[in-house]
């Protein structure tokens, strides 16, 4: 689907249902500073930003009369910082300095959709919306040029944007962008605007400082459960924790004792306790008495689970997903098989923010605040769920204390929200769950097994490979409408049918043995597994070929330059073949994803038994890196991230429910256990790649595979901490 850029202003308002509300309400800056109350959109408004004095020049760009700039963004801002890029992007496109930007996460509006929802996620924040920022930023600048050229009566040809403002050369006459807005904003954005050489880019390729740090490292950034409106009520939801429960009935007669409480409100799932205050409505909630509704998801448990997925490794009923040669064939003549079987667990999303969103119902019309990836879904699921139209429904994004993927998902909290302001009309109501909600009826990657297997010659080439993964679908809970029983779910192969080394006979399949756990992505999606699967298989390979890691692998990618490249500098950077303290050991591993290469090389050791990571060399060929510091965060974020899943985390299930309800059972990866992370760039000339999510999944078969130098086990499950006790 392509963005309109032409039109970018018509674009705007009609997604807004005609009204010229994103021009004419404050785009949501919540992120950064404390809003007023809201009021009744406007029916009118000028062809300005978010008041009369400020001018939109495209759907990205506004100018203020003083001659700043915000950039409008079509991404949610979750600490990985795409909309820091997004400045960098508009910046060096316009010509105007790094501190007079500033950006807002847009209102939902067909300028800001792609594929037709306007959502966050794949690793897309910078990739995707590069070039359509460029060329708005580019369709500004030459709107300003021409409002200059008409002031000055000079030929546009004859100036220059730079620093925010218009010079001509010739007579030593600037205008400031500012006071060039109100005419600029008159002329139409030409349709193919000429880009600026990346040569002089100031920002992009080099850095600027991160815009969120400020606001978090003073304590003054607002997240969703700071958000304050006046005359707030606050709503505590007490939900049954079985996966897809419901309840039969409740006694909310003691709850309305409990000083503060103002209503009980049935939602999907169990109630809300409408309050004064978070601990009235919390106290409330603890004080209701729910009657569970009898389930089918009643007897789940976390064996059964394992049982069922070992009944899809060899099953006859998988979906192919690739298919290259004769895989029988090849096996039938090999000088060697080497088969294994793989399993990762549940694991949890864990944000440090529970969910949380505040509403308003007034007039016929819902207007919420809350921290979502998926603005659309989010909208729909609230409208559905009161029986409103979306065109009724304003959504403001706010900043994300913690995603990774949970806040992708628009059907559990953000219908309760709409529900309890239903409920309260005319007073806004913020919802929230608890921890211990979060931990049980939020959504969890899904666990899933793969069985390798592949054929070696008598020069222990690889002369087939065939991988069979089999477990529960996140499509049939995360986009139930799109994934049937028994269909190929592209997650659980993910980059698979894609592997870029060579293998001349090879198959990839899935079947599906479905539970209802809620799944949805978690950060990488099902390269987190894959990548577990196929690069400790590689090193099970090497081992059987009697050859060195490294080596093996470059030998699979001997025809591909751009890997090779990936996987000598991880080599090169942590010092593969030279020797280590006694006691530790050295792990590779490589992986494709969301289009970036990512080699990692750990060096581990064992402490009374239990692993410890040192040192983690993380090497990215992601092509162009738009802010190398971002890009940097990001790597050393998803290995601390993969790592805290590969040596610890798993949600374990029992009677249809977790059995970890908080951080004190369900164990993340602490300070003191965090690696050394050196992170390399290899320049290319590729598209774009992804930078959130490619970092992390080469982290748990780096570790697992140095461990299993170091203990001479291999390890086929996660989390490591327990399959070493095994």
């Amino acid at each position: 689907m392509t963005i309109n850029t032409t039109l970018p202003r018509r674009s705007v308002l009609k997604g807004l249902g005609g009204l010229a509300v994103a021009v004419a309400l404050p785009l949501p800056a919540l992120g950064q500073a404390q809003q007023p109350p809201p009021g009744p959109p406007p029916a009118t408004a000028a062809a300005a930003g978010a008041n009369a004095s400020e001018r939109m020049l495209t759907a990205y760009v506004v100018v203020t009369p003083d001659g700043k700039v915000k950039v409008l963004s079509p991404t949610t801002e979750m600490g990985q910082g795409s909309q820091t890029a997004h400045a960098a992007i508009v910046a060096d496109e316009l010509g105007v300095d790094f501190k007079d930007v500033s950006v807002e996460t847009a209102l939902p509006a067909d300028a800001y959709r792609w594929g037709g929802f306007m959502s966050s996620g794949g690793s897309w924040g910078v990739r995707r919306w590069n070039a359509p920022l460029r060329k708005g930023a580019a369709q500004a600048r030459e709107m300003l040029l021409a409002a200059a050229a008409a002031r000055l009566a000079v030929p546009a040809a004859e100036l220059a944007l730079a620093d925010g403002k218009v010079t001509h050369a010739k007579s030593g006459r600037s205008l400031p962008i500012g006071a060039l807005a109100v005419e600029a904003a008159k002329l139409p954005p030409p349709a193919e605007p000429p880009l600026r050489d990346p040569a002089t880019f100031r920002y992009v390729g080099k850095g600027a400082p991160r815009l969120d740090i400020p606001a978090k490292a003073t304590g003054k950034q607002v997240y969703s459960m700071d958000f304050k409106l006046p005359g707030m009520l606050y709503a505590c939801a007490r939900l049954t924790p079985v996966f897809h429960g419901d309840i039969a009935s409740y006694d909310d007669s003691a709850a309305r004792k409990v000083k503060g409480v103002r209503q009980v409100v049935k939602v999907p799932g169990g109630v809300a306790v409408v309050a004064d205050t978070t601990w009235a409505a919390m106290q409330g909630a603890d004080a209701i008495t729910l009657v569970q509704a009898p389930s089918p998801n009643d007897k789940l448990a976390s064996a059964d689970i394992t049982a069922k997925m070992k009944t899809g490794l060899a099953a006859a009923d998988a979906k192919e997903a690739k298919a290259v040669g004769d895989v029988t064939a090849a096996f039938a003549g090999a000088a060697k098989v080497v088969e294994a079987d793989y399993e990762v667990p549940y694991i949890s999303h864990a944000p440090m923010e529970p969910w949380s969103c505040t509403a308003l119902f007034k007039d016929g019309r819902l207007e919420i605040w809350a921290p979502t990836q998926r603005q659309d879904q989010a909208i729909g699921s609230a409208a559905d769920a009161i029986g409103l139209v979306k065109d009724k429904v304003t959504l403001h994004t706010l900043q994300i204390g913690g995603g990774f993927g949970r806040r992708l998902v628009t059907d559990d909290g953000m219908p309760h929200a709409a529900l309890c302001a239903k409920a309260m009309e005319g007073t806004p109501v913020k919802f929230f769950w608890r921890r211990e909600a979060e931990m049980e009826r939020g959504w969890f990657r899904p666990a899933q097994m793969a069985r390798l297997k592949a054929a070696l010659d008598k020069d222990g080439k690889v002369t087939a490979l065939h991988i069979r993964t089999a477990g529960p679908s996140l499509g049939m809970e995360f986009s139930p409408t799109r994934i049937k029983e028994g269909d190929l779910d592209g997650s659980s192969v993910q980059n698979f049918a894609d592997v870029r080394y060579k293998l001349p006979n090879y198959r990839v399949d899935y079947a599906m043995r479905h539970v209802p756990v809620t799944n949805a992505p978690w950060r990488a999606v099902g390269a987190t597994q894959n990548a577990f699967f196929l690069e400790c298989f590689i090193d099970e390979l090497a081992a059987a070929a009697g050859k060195d890691p490294v080596a093996f692998r470059k030998e699979l990618l001997a025809h591909d330059p751009r890997a090779l490249k990936v996987i000598e500098v991880a080599a090169e950077k942590s010092g593969w073949g030279k020797p280590l303290p006694k006691g530790r050991a050295r792990g590779i591993a490589y992986f494709e994803s969301f289009a970036s290469l990512s080699a990692h090389v750990a060096e581990v050791s064992l402490e009374n038994g239990q692993p410890r990571v040192h040192r983690v060399t993380a090497v990215l060929d992601c092509g162009q890196v738009v802010l190398p510091d971002g890009a940097r965060s990001q790597m050393e974020g998803g290995v601390v991230m993969g790592l805290s899943a590969a040596l610890y985390e798993a949600a374990t299930i029992a009677d249809g429910q977790t059995v970890e309800k908080n951080f004190d059972s369900y164990r993340l990866l602490r300070f003191p256990e965090a690696p050394v992370v050196d992170v390399h760039f290899v320049p290319s000339d590729s598209p774009l790649g992804g930078v959130g999510e490619p970092g992390l999944p080469p982290t748990a078969p780096a570790v697992a595979n140095a461990l299993s130098t170091l203990t001479g086990k291999r390890i086929r499950s996660l989390p490591i901490s327990k399959a070493l006790e095994a």
